[in-house]
């Protein structure tokens, strides 16, 4: 964590000076909206613009550090709040406090702001005694492009998801003495994804390591644990490497000392030979896997500008993408585009609270599932668990050190991450089940028709799969299944839907992909997938699948689109199978 403070310290220091900047600018506003406020018939419409500009202010200068206005600015919200509570119509006793109150939160900005005699107009304003300059803000007012630095945020996505393209490639070394052997787990590998280098020594390996730590070792056990210093160079290697090494064994024996010196090199699996081939791939894959997961996906809802700056800043130097949503009325629209994995939200916004907002999200079924954190420099109990019961999973009071709220966005989202998979996901190949298949092409073809792009939906069905599970058993065609699971995920974009529909039917969507481009794709997955060896106790074996696509908008429906595919499935069956059909 002290590497992840260094790299921000000198981005939120120009966050705060860029908000130093401002408070004169938030200062007028405040004296503006106090003044309005304070009339003799004020609206509530008034009173709720004061408290809003109020709120804002404490919020900001708690995350940037300036304490004292933090406490000034929390104390005239609280003013306010009883006023907005009693009737909207303050007495004299509280219009002569408000003032104060407005004129003490002026003081408190005075050291910070850059041009002095501009802010002793807000004393003069509200007939307050100066001493040396008076408090007040400056009479300038900040124009929507006059952002003071900060990065203009839209309604819509303020870091783009990243661009759709094929998985990355992960890295394994393999060092293995028998020449059969290695040419078949290297051929296997290859399949998946893997980026593939065949070592000779160790030498070899260490150089692999310094090329990119991210890598899986498959060793010979007979050819690296031969001797001490080679052992404690292994060890070495995995030591400074951590987690990005991963290490596997092969062995010709299977003995107490040689998986005891396995164990200390780092080692995490251990086969011996004759090697389960599936099984040796599904453990490479598992391993690896961690490396190339996808960065956590947060929304921001506020519309403050410097608490978006602050915290997207935070959040996506810790790696994460992050969407934001200025305007509430905006935000499912940007919740249907971006599929968060966790709204980070704000407690009070123009037009609606926190609250409000969360209730209405968690009354659409299509994210009820989505974890709902309130940031808000609000500190009354009450309020924070009104928020909670309106439908939030959390709350973090401002300011809030860059690592908790790192931390909280984290543990959060692989908890829903982990419980999702469970949920959503078929026990043997990982993939969605039918059911959460179907729904995520729902949502799909929502996005397609807000946006106005191109949906495919493929269903494929293995040829003959039943002849597989009688000849070989069922094992064997458990693994034919992951096999072509784990192809499809390294074939096929991110950012493509992956479903089991059913025992050897399998469905994939494809977004702002059009049926021709869809057949070219799926064309080359199965001719692929064909040139796949499969192991067997009984011998090897080749299988292949037959593919129907529909498309959006000709199909527009999940219902209607499914039907479609699956009425092409039959065609590719009946036209000899082992082939693409559409409809």
């Amino acid at each position: 964590m002290s590497d992840f403070s260094e790299r921000v310290q000198a981005r939120l220091r120009a966050l705060a000076e860029t908000f130093t900047t401002q408070l004169p600018g938030r200062m007028q506003d405040i004296a503006d909206a106090a003044r309005t406020s304070l009339a003799d018939e004020p609206s509530p419409d008034s009173l709720n613009e004061f408290r809003m500009h109020v709120h804002k202010l404490a919020g900001s200068a708690a995350s940037f550090g300036f304490h004292h206005v933090t406490v000034c600015a929390k104390r005239l919200e609280h003013v306010i709040d009883m006023v907005i509570e009693d009737g909207g119509k303050p007495d004299g006793n509280t219009r002569k406090r408000i003032r104060m109150l407005v004129s003490e939160l002026g003081e408190s900005t005075r050291s910070h702001a850059a041009e002095e005699e501009e802010l002793e107009e807000l004393a003069e304003d509200f007939g307050e005694p100066q001493d040396t300059g008076g408090p007040g803000a400056i009479t300038k007012d900040l124009t929507s492009s006059e952002t003071g630095g900060l990065t203009p945020v839209s309604d819509s996505v303020a870091a783009q998801l990243p661009e759709e393209g094929l998985p990355e490639r992960r890295f394994v070394s393999i060092l293995v003495r028998f020449e059969e052997l290695a040419q078949e787990l290297s051929d296997q590998l290859a399949f998946y994804g893997f980026t593939l280098h065949r070592s000779r020594t160790v030498d070899d390996l260490v150089a692999a390591v310094e090329k990119d730590c991210h890598v899986a070792f498959v060793l010979d056990a007979g050819a690296v644990l031969t001797d001490s210093a080679t052992v404690d160079r292994i060890a070495a290697l995995k030591a400074k490497c951590g987690d990005k090494l991963r290490i596997i064994y092969i062995s010709d024996k299977d003995d107490y000392r040689t998986r005891l010196l396995a164990a200390r090199t780092g080692g995490e699996a251990f086969f011996t030979v004759p090697v389960d081939m599936p099984r040796l791939v599904d453990k490479v894959d598992s391993l690896t896997m961690a490396a190339t997961e996808e960065p956590y996906h947060v929304l921001i809802v506020d519309d403050d500008m410097e608490q978006v700056s602050y915290h997207a800043m935070i959040l996506q130097q810790a790696g994460m993408i992050t969407s934001v949503v200025s305007d509430p009325e905006k935000m499912f629209a940007i919740l249907i585009e971006s599929k968060p994995e966790l709204i980070l939200m704000d407690m009070y916004m123009p037009g609606c609270t926190g609250a409000e907002l969360a209730t209405i999200v968690r009354q659409q079924e299509a994210f009820v599932d989505i974890p709902i954190v309130f940031l808000s420099i609000e500190t009354d109990t009450e309020k924070q668990i009104e928020a909670v019961s309106c439908g939030g999973d959390g709350f973090l009071s401002k300011p809030i050190k860059p690592e908790h709220l790192v931390s909280t966005v984290k543990n959060r989202v692989e908890r829903t991450r982990s419980m999702r998979f469970y949920m959503e996901r078929d026990s043997l190949t990982g993939l969605l089940n039918h059911t959460h298949l179907m729904h995520n092409l729902s949502k799909e073809i929502q996005r397609a028709e807000r946006v106005r792009r191109p949906v495919c939906f493929a269903m494929i069905d293995l040829d003959h799969f039943k002849n597989v599970n009688d000849t070989y058993g069922h094992l064997t065609g458990d693994r034919v299944l992951k096999n072509l699971s784990r192809h499809l995920q390294d074939a096929l974009r991110k950012t493509d839907i992956i479903g089991r529909y059913g025992g050897e039917e399998f469905g994939i969507v494809l977004f702002n992909v059009d049926l021709e481009t869809a057949v070219k794709v799926m064309d080359k997955v199965r001719e692929d997938f064909s040139k796949m060896v499969h192991d067997s106790g009984n011998g090897h074996f080749s299988v292949t699948f037959s593919c129907g696509i529909a498309a959006y908008p000709k199909y527009d429906g999940p219902g209607p689109i499914g039907e479609a595919a699956d009425r092409a499935l039959y065609t590719a069956k009946e036209g000899g199978r082992n082939q693409i059909a559409t409809t």
